[in-house]
C-alpha cells in the first residue's frame, strides 16, 4: 500500500506541476495561486490522484509503522524515473540508471538492517501538543526562509516545509486510524480529523508554492528526503517504534541512508529531472509530450 501511494504521488506531483506552471508570481503561498490552481482541470484531476494517494498511505500506516512506510515514500523518486521514460519518453543516461539504483538499493538496506518495529505507545496529550508546536514553528521558520533567495533555495525550504507539516500528517492519520476502529462516530467526534484538515491543508498549499517557485527536482527532492527521517523520529518518540541497535547495525542504517540521499540528489540534479521544468523560458517541457500525446501526433 505504501508503493501503491508512492506511484499515485508521483502521478498527482506532474499533473499538479503541469496546474501550478503559469500561477501569478509569488514567493509563497497566495489567494491568486490558489484561485489559478482550482481551473485547471489537469490539477484538479491530480488532486483527485493526491486524495487516493493519501487512502493507500492510511491504510499502510494502519497496518504498519511510520518507519517503514514514510521511508518507502522515498521510492517515488525511483518512480517518477520511470513515468518520464515509459510516459514521456525521456531518455536515460547512465547516471540516471546509477542514481535510481542507488536509492534503490540504499532504501531496501535501511529496511532490512533496521527491521524497523512498530511501537505500542498510544501518545499522550502533552505529547500532540509538543509536537505540533515544533512542527509550526519550524514550518513557519522555513516558510520565512522560502521568501527570500534563488529560485532552487525557495523550493527547497517550502519544500522541506511542506514535507515537515505532512510528517505531522502521517503521525495525526496513523492515531486516527485507530480511531476509526470506534466507528465513524467516533471519528468525527475527534480532534485527530480536525487537526488532519488543518495541517494537511496547510501544507498542501505550501507544497504547491514549492512547486510554483523554482526547479521540480529541488522541491521534490526536499519534499521526500525530510519526512522519512522526521517521520523516524516522531515514531520513536510519540508511538515507541524502534530500529534494530549495536553498533553494527548502526553503522550499516547510516550507510545505506547516505547512499539513498545520494541516490536522490543524484536524481534531483539530473538534466532528466531538471527538463520537466525549463528556467529559461518558463514553460513546462513535458506539456503535450506524453504517451497519449505522441499517438495523438502520429494519428
Amino acid at each position: 500500500m505504501a508503493l501503491l501511494a508512492s506511484f499515485a504521488n508521483v502521478v498527482a506531483s506532474v499533473m499538479q506541476r503541469l496546474g501550478v506552471e503559469n500561477a501569478p508570481a509569488a514567493s509563497g503561498p497566495s489567494l491568486g495561486m490558489v484561485r489559478h490552481m482550482i481551473q485547471r482541470p489537469v490539477w484538479l484531476g491530480g488532486l483527485v490522484i493526491m486524495f487516493l494517494a493519501y487512502c493507500a498511505q492510511a491504510v499502510a500506516l494502519h497496518l504498519g509503522s511510520l518507519s517503514i512506510v514514510q521511508p518507502l515514500l522515498v521510492s517515488e523518486w525511483v518512480l517518477l524515473v520511470l513515468v518520464l521514460w515509459l510516459w514521456y519518453g525521456t531518455s536515460l543516461a547512465p547516471r540516471d540508471l546509477a542514481a535510481a539504483a542507488a536509492t534503490a538499493i540504499g532504501l531496501a538496506v535501511f529496511l532490512a538492517v533496521a527491521d524497523p518495529r512498530e511501537g505500542t505507545r498510544v501518545p499522550s496529550a502533552v505529547m500532540w501538543w509538543v509536537l505540533g508546536g515544533v512542527v509550526t514553528i519550524t514550518i513557519v521558520a522555513l516558510v520565512f526562509l522560502g521568501r527570500r533567495g534563488p529560485a532552487w533555495w525557495r523550493a527547497i525550504a517550502l519544500g522541506a516545509a511542506a514535507s515537515v507539516g505532512f510528517s505531522l500528517v502521517a503521525a495525526i492519520t496513523k492515531s486516527l486510524t485507530n480511531e476509526l476502529m470506534a466507528g465513524w462516530g467516533a471519528v468525527f467526534g475527534s480532534w485527530q480529523v480536525y487537526s488532519l484538515a488543518l495541517v494537511g491543508t496547510g501544507s498542501f498549499v505550501i507544497m504547491q508554492s514549492a512547486f510554483q517557485v523554482g526547479p521540480f527536482g529541488a522541491s521534490q527532492s526536499s519534499l521526500i528526503l525530510t519526512n522519512p527521517f522526521l517521520s523516524i523520529v516522531i515514531g520513536a518518540l510519540a508511538f515507541d517504534e524502534s530500529l534494530r541497535g549495536g553498533v553494527v547495525y548502526r553503522t550499516l542504517e547510516v550507510a545505506s541512508l547516505a547512499v539513498m540521499v545520494i541516490g536522490v540528489i543524484g536524481l534531483a540534479t539530473s538534466p532528466l529531472v531538471a527538463g520537466v521544468h525549463s528556467e529559461d523560458d518558463g514553460t513546462h517541457l513535458l506539456e503535450g509530450r506524453g504517451l497519449l500525446a505522441r499517438r495523438h501526433t502520429r494519428r
